[in-house]
């Protein structure tokens, strides 16, 4: 149990019962360390801390959680993707807006939600995983407050928000992630001189091609498995199944994707017999 001396932290009674019980005099006692002698804010950030992780138990979105270790594998492609769709619409409002006044206000509506999206972009690059997951939280604000923002950024940017703290995606994401937001965002930049009409026809297949070599490449690594297959699969969802798009579109593009998995995994399994 927690001491009865010097002030609890509020954030304290976030935590499961069990867990309070178990660890809150150690978690009362780093709070106390932290701010002893430090300003009001210090405090509030400390709190804010104690809050993130105590929510993170209950919602069992931490490292050590399912959903966790999901969210750290699909965040470097949810970003690359995020990224990707960023540019696309930032090229169109300043290259071509469209063909008529309301694709216009769309595009500048998205803004906001673009910028974040490339800033967190940036951060990551500069390895600073927490600065991109408030990044990305301020692009979801962004997007709930302004109406007209695509809603493809939301799936996205919720996966880098349930980013665990204190944990870096691996390597070998990080690297393919950049290879996957360049071949999607790439085409863009041709295609936005173009017209809308023209840069319609990228779409499912376009964003098809970048996602099933990466997934072959990341299947077929020492520690490629289901979980980054489907991570893969999920930050490139938004670009692969496009709104036009029919359920046997949908069948016709997965059926390359579940290919691409296979191979990686016959390789990976290549690789350990011959070990």
């Amino acid at each position: 149990m927690t001491p009865p001396h010097a002030a609890v932290p509020r954030a304290l009674s976030l935590y499961p019962r069990r867990y309070r019980e178990t660890y809150g005099a150690e978690i009362h006692e780093m709070y106390q360390d932290a701010v002893r002698g430090a300003g009001r804010w210090a405090r509030c950030r400390e709190e804010l801390d104690i809050a993130a992780h105590a929510l993170r138990l209950r919602t069992r979105t931490g490292s050590g959680h399912l959903l966790g270790r999901f969210a750290l594998a699909a965040a470097p492609y949810a970003l690359a993707a995020a990224a990707a769709l960023a540019v696309a619409r930032l090229l169109f409002l300043v290259v071509g807006t469209g063909e008529t006044a309301d694709a216009s206000l769309m595009l500048r509506a998205g803004s906001p939600t673009c910028v974040l999206t490339l800033a967190a972009a940036a951060l990551a690059v500069l390895g600073r995983w927490p600065a991109v997951r408030a990044c990305a939280a301020l692009g979801l604000l962004a997007a709930a407050a302004v109406p007209g923002t695509d809603t493809r950024f939301l799936p996205l940017l919720a996966v880098l928000v349930l980013l665990p703290p204190g944990v870096t995606p691996a390597r070998t994401d990080r690297r393919l992630a950049v290879v996957l937001a360049l071949a999607l965002g790439l085409p863009w930049l041709p295609l936005a001189a173009t017209g809308a009409a023209v840069a319609a026809g990228y779409g499912m297949l376009g964003a098809l091609a970048p996602t099933v070599v990466v997934l072959v490449i990341r299947s077929a690594a020492k520690d490629g498995g289901a979980r980054h297959a489907l991570a893969i699969l999920l930050a490139t969802a938004p670009w692969t199944l496009a709104p036009a798009t029919t359920p046997v579109g949908a069948a016709v593009a997965l059926v390359p994707a579940v290919l691409a998995y296979g191979l990686g995994a016959a390789v990976r399994a290549g690789h350990r017999v011959r070990a």
